[in-house]
């Protein structure tokens, strides 16, 4: 590993995205259940994994509400 970033939505911890080679490539590893779907996916950049985070959690967020 060489780097971690927390990944965090509406200041709930949902993740860590991982820069495990020089390439620049990062690797998500989800921690919130709503985004185990994106777990072990090869991020572009650490923007992009925020992004598609965010907007998964949301969604999810969103559906829970309804479904209650």
């Amino acid at each position: 590993m060489i780097k971690s970033e927390i990944v965090e939505i509406d200041g709930v911890f949902v993740g860590v995205v991982i820069q495990s080679r020089h390439d620049g490539t990062r690797v998500f590893r989800a921690i919130h259940e709503w985004l185990c779907p994106l777990n072990g996916q090869i991020m572009a950049s650490l923007q992009d994994a925020r992004m598609l985070a965010a907007s998964l959690f949301r969604r999810q967020r969103v559906a829970a509400r309804a479904a209650a």
